[in-house]
């Protein structure tokens, strides 16, 4: 090929690429593909954001329950715990004994009355029946008596009073003696195994009970 002509054609391609570069300088990128979009699943146990930035509503606080009267602490023996109480009316229609971590109890259940029953009850030397004077034979080595003020004897159609001892099977209890009541007054006796002990009554409500626990 003759010079002039291989100038040409180099001449010539020269062009071509700096026209080409050109172009492609020109051109902007493709834009990218958009991410995949991700939902996020609370786990259980996990609340959800809020949707709203409203403040929470607070829930009302449920009805407020009566308070349990706070367990008295244990009397030495040697003393006598005294109430008097403004209750009348009551039959002692249920006693109960169960035994606890730490102490026994005897629960004097009271039915058909009104106010709140007062109590005696301390350790004896011997189980002397009201108004009889008659001694009671317990089972157990001490005796604690119990009185209970407000009471009054049964009338047919209405509540009864409980009938029978109660021995338990376990426990530091041995007897209780079935309520004699008598001019406003219920008397019982509970035998305990292995002498004095400690002693507390709680009067409880709904439905009414006296409550003398023992402690072990």
């Amino acid at each position: 090929m003759a010079a002039p002509a291989r100038r040409l054609v180099v001449a010539t391609a020269v062009a071509t690429l700096v026209t080409l570069t050109a172009c492609a300088r020109d051109v902007e990128p493709a834009p990218s593909a958009a991410p995949p979009s991700v939902t996020v699943t609370p786990s259980a146990g996990t609340a959800p954001a809020p949707t709203s930035t409203t403040a929470p509503t607070t829930a009302p606080s449920p009805t407020a329950q009566p308070a349990v009267p706070a367990e008295a602490a244990f009397a030495p023996p040697g003393t006598e715990l005294t109430q008097d109480g403004d209750a009348a009316g009551y039959v002692v229609t249920q006693v109960r004994v169960g035994e606890h971590p730490g102490y026994d109890r005897v629960v004097y259940e009271l039915t058909g009355g009104e106010g709140t029953p007062g109590y005696r009850v301390g350790w004896v030397d011997q189980a002397v029946e009201d108004p009889s004077g008659e001694v009671r034979q317990v089972d157990g080595d001490a005796v604690l008596q119990v009185w209970l003020i407000g009471t009054t004897y049964p009338v047919d159609g209405g509540p009864q009073e409980h009938a029978g001892d109660v021995r338990p099977d376990d426990g530091d209890i041995e007897q209780v003696v079935r309520p004699l009541t008598f001019e406003g007054m219920t008397q019982s006796f509970v035998g305990v195994d292995d002498g004095l002990r400690p002693f507390r009554v709680t009067v409880l409500q709904d439905p009414v009970r006296v409550v003398v626990d023992v402690q072990d």
